[in-house]
């Protein structure tokens, strides 16, 4: 094992913000209750931790990990396991009685909660004794009706020496209607005087009762301060500062002096003086300014924002400034007591969204951070199309022949996805200076993050087999083949990063994805073509982004697979009603598609993020899918296409790849997290091994019957086929999460993994073999057209290469890799300039590229590196 290190993906520039970081451990190195320390070249410090895995003799897999101090500037931190662990004094302090929450830190804060104020997520805010902010609520309006906060529940969900987290629970209410059921975490760290928020919700609405907006709203306490000494600073674009007051005293045409002007301008206190004022006294000459009760900063568009102030409600608008993209922050405060700076993370990615300042000139100004801006149009989730007359099943796969769209009535419903969007508070004790504003806005836009370096973690063996270190990363000189993979997968990362941009592939619901399909013809994605229009994980395209990150250890691609990961596990997957558990098949919209599946949900997808941060909402989404085996008695996926006998009671028609490799992908996170229920996972993981090995044809069976409750498998009687091979049963992680398995459960239960094995090997063996191959190990050939994605299932012969030796099948893996279909070897791997007027604007197209062909490439060639590189 080498030395345990992390560096920092994003540094934190100002030293203002705590981070949380996930570190994998080797099995059977630490046991439960170790302590930790983490330091650079010449200091150490105590580290906290939440164990979050463990391998099956119970020594941890992975800890998280949360950080509240300077650390200095160092390439790299050792984590380091400890006797015993430092002893931290006064870091934190909580309060839980009577029904309020008080938790005080050793930076000076001070946060209180009470259930017993229902409409407010927390009552008080302060710093070194100063209240900075007297409270927050949530506000909303469905269909242009105001909903106000229902509190249900305040509770503390950890709490270490470094950081506690608080979580509160409740819903929006008009009319005794209650909606949007939301989870806030406030996160507070001992030494950090930046508070962090993380606001999830369920959207419950039906497509004609559309959300109109949705903000958190903050009150800052303004009483007994001058309005001249009252400050307002909105970010602007990159770190860019307006620089208002409720009263100004500069640009006047006879005022205060110069130096009054100069302190206000730059936060300082004005004391003003009666004979200062020129032509005229001091209370004419004020009576005489403008005070600015409001302020509205607008980002409608990922392109554009607008900011306006006005007197008071009944007067105009006043237009004051605009510019492309805002970091989303904002101040509002005094020179003499300080005040409350407010960011939102990914504030224009996320268009439409809105600062909303008021009260200005009152006693308690109020700032609200919209995360759906009230001046957008509603928030339409009523499907795209009248469903064209597709009323039964063969019109319905008629049409799924013409734009690849499964539809069918009733299911292009967004009620039950979800979405979760990241607040910073940080408390003034006087108005910053530019700067310090500035290296606010950079924390909201880049939070600071730090991970596990590529050669540590892969020495731990954690997500095994699935990936290792780029060469270069190592200090390796890779071969040329290697080199060029390599210029490969660099190539259409950044062509996709580019995509995002060029395409503008951002909005509330829509940032995170990319498209499916490109249109050589129209120079654009298929935006508008059934199934050819979202992504929503086609192939494994979030894994493909993870698994590049542990491959590189790159900035850019883990912010880009975050964002991703942060849209499909809410966006694309359903989290209450009818389809809860499913997600949705690509299309149009994120939720038009008929095919509800857990292909899509999978839990593969969210497991490395949560594993890297330990982050509690991914950790909540993830235990969310830990029984989504029962979604499987709700729907038959096989409804439309595959004719079955009665189905037993209790058992439902599964696949043996789309569905059983969700299914262990879920259970084996539940096992190792020993999370609830994970005995009963571990339980259903081992009899699903067992019932799989039982087939008359293994994988080869492809559909089966499956009890959720048991885990026991039966084969699905006449007229069900009694084998079918599919091209997509591979391609949604079943090989990258049972090489995992099979390595974490073969010490303790050897006999039922030996078994799978074999029977696994098998299909390994025969999909990209010879006809010859396949009667050998299944007794018939697999059909030519069925056997597709030759590329993709590499990765299938790699695996049979490691476990027989071999390598002939090693070389035979390359060569169906490099030579067969997908993106080849000797094809052009050009990309073009894009120009108007051909092009709608300035930026890049590959006709070739095709998003399942990246999703593929991506995954096998990281997996083959791993497995089969010496072969090369």
């Amino acid at each position: 094992m080498s030395t345990a290190s992390v560096r920092w993906l994003v540094t934190d520039r100002s030293s203002a913000s705590g981070v949380s970081f996930g570190m994998p451990w080797p099995k059977g190195y630490l046991r439960p209750g170790q302590a930790f320390t983490i330091g650079g070249d010449d200091q150490t410090y105590p580290l906290d931790c939440r164990e979050i895995a463990y391998w099956p003799d119970g020594s941890l897999k992975w800890t998280a990990h949360s950080v509240s101090v300077n650390l200095g500037r160092h390439e790299v931190y050792s984590v380091k396991p400890v006797d015993t662990s430092a002893h931290q004094t006064g870091g934190i302090h909580i309060k839980d009685e009577s029904g309020i929450i008080s938790v005080s830190t050793r930076a000076g804060l001070k946060i209180e909660f009470s259930l017993s104020a229902a409409s407010s997520l927390f009552n008080t805010l302060t710093l070194s004794g100063r209240p900075l902010c007297s409270g927050a609520t949530l506000v909303a309006s469905i269909n242009n009706k105001e909903y106000t906060t229902s509190v249900k529940n305040i509770a503390i969900e950890n709490a270490t020496g470094n950081r506690v987290v608080v979580k509160v629970s409740g819903s929006v209410i008009a009319d005794g209607q209650e909606h949007l059921p939301f989870d806030v975490r406030v996160y507070v760290y001992s030494d950090a005087p930046t508070i962090r928020i993380v606001h999830s919700f369920i959207h419950d609405l039906d497509g004609d009762e559309p959300l109109t907006s949705l903000g958190v709203q903050f009150r800052v306490p303004l009483q007994d301060t001058e309005f001249y000494n009252r400050h307002v600073r909105l970010g602007g674009a990159a770190g860019g500062v307006l620089k208002e007051e409720v009263q100004g005293l500069s640009g006047l045409r006879f005022g205060p002096t110069v130096q009054n002007r100069i302190d206000q301008t730059s936060g300082r206190p004005v004391a003003l003086q009666e004979n200062e004022w020129e032509m005229t006294s001091l209370s004419a000459g004020l009576a005489s300014v403008p005070t600015w009760d409001a302020y509205s900063l607008s980002q409608l568009s990922s392109d554009g924002f607008t900011v306006k102030k006005r007197t008071k409600p009944g007067c105009s608008w006043v237009r004051s400034t605009g510019g492309g993209r805002s970091d989303g922050t904002v101040y509002v405060g005094s020179a003499n007591h300080g005040g409350l700076a407010v960011g939102l993370n990914e504030f224009w990615e996320r268009y439409p969204t809105q600062i909303d300042l008021s009260n200005l000139t009152k006693n308690e100004g109020t700032i609200t951070m919209w995360l759906y801006s009230p001046l957008a149009e509603p928030l339409e989730t009523m499907p795209y199309h009248d469903g064209l007359g597709l009323d039964s099943y063969p019109k319905q796969l008629d049409a799924l022949n013409v734009t690849y769209e499964d539809y069918e009535p009733g299911f292009a419903t967004a009620n039950g996805i979800a979405r979760s969007n990241q607040i910073f508070l940080r408390p003034f004790l006087a108005t910053p200076p530019n700067q310090d504003f500035s290296l606010f806005s950079s924390l909201v836009r880049d939070p600071p993050c730090l991970a596990p370096t590529p050669e540590y973690m892969h020495s731990t063996k954690v997500f095994h087999g699935c990936w290792s270190p780029d060469s270069r990363v190592l200090g390796n000189a890779p071969t040329e083949k290697e080199s060029n993979i390599e210029k490969n997968l660099d190539l259409l990362f950044k062509y996709y990063q580019g995509q995002v941009e060029q395409h503008r592939w951002y909005g509330f619901l829509d940032y995170g994805d990319v498209q499916h399909t490109y249109d050589a013809y129209r120079h654009a994605w298929r935006y508008d073509v059934g199934g050819y229009a979202w992504d929503n994980s086609e192939l494994s395209t979030d894994l493909w982004l993870w698994l590049y990150f542990l491959h590189t250890g790159r900035a850019d691609v883990f912010k880009m697979a975050r964002a991703m990961t942060a849209h499909t596990a809410e966006v694309d997957v359903y989290h209450s009603g009818k389809f809860k558990g499913f997600g949705t098949r690509h299309g149009v919209q994120h939720f038009s598609d008929s095919s509800k599946q857990l292909r899509i949900s999978n839990v593969l997808y969210r497991r490395i993020y949560y594993y890297l941060t330990g982050d509690e909402r991914m950790g909540d989404l993830i235990s969310e899918l830990g029984e989504c085996q029962n979604a499987l008695l709700v729907l038959d996926s096989h409804r439309k296409v595959q004719e079955h006998a009665g189905i037993p009671d209790s058992f439902a028609m599964a696949n043996i790849g789309l569905d059983c490799g969700p299914l262990a992908a879920s259970w084996l996170t539940t096992w190792e997290r020993r999370a609830e229920g994970w005995t009963q996972a571990r339980d259903l993981l081992l009899k699903m091994l067992e019932g799989l090995s039982k087939l008359s044809h293994g994988i080869g069976n492809n559909a089966i019957l499956l009890n959720p409750t048991t885990g026991d498998i039966l084969e699905c009687p006449p007229p069900t086929p009694a084998w079918a091979i599919s091209h997509l049963s591979m391609l949604f992680g079943f090989p990258e999460i049972f090489t995992e398995l099979l390595d974490y459960a073969k010490d303790d239960y050897p006999t039922t993994v030996e078994a799978f094995t074999q029977v696994w090997l098998r299909y390994c063996r025969a999909y990209n073999g010879t006809p010859e191959v396949q009667l050998k190990e299944f007794g018939f050939e697999f059909p030519e057209p069925t056997v597709m994605w030759r590329q993709s299932h590499s990765t299938l012969t790699a695996i049979a290469s490691v476990e027989e030796k071999s390598e002939d099948l090693g070389r035979a893996a390359w060569n169906e890799f490099f030579n067969i279909d997908g993106y080849l070897e000797k094809q052009d791997w050009q990309v073009n300039k894009a120009s108007p007027p051909e092009f709608f604007n300035e930026g890049e197209e590959a006709p070739w590229v095709f998003t399942n062909e990246t999703a593929r490439y991506g995954v096998s060639a990281i997996f083959n590196l791993a497995n089969i590189r010496q072969y090369l």
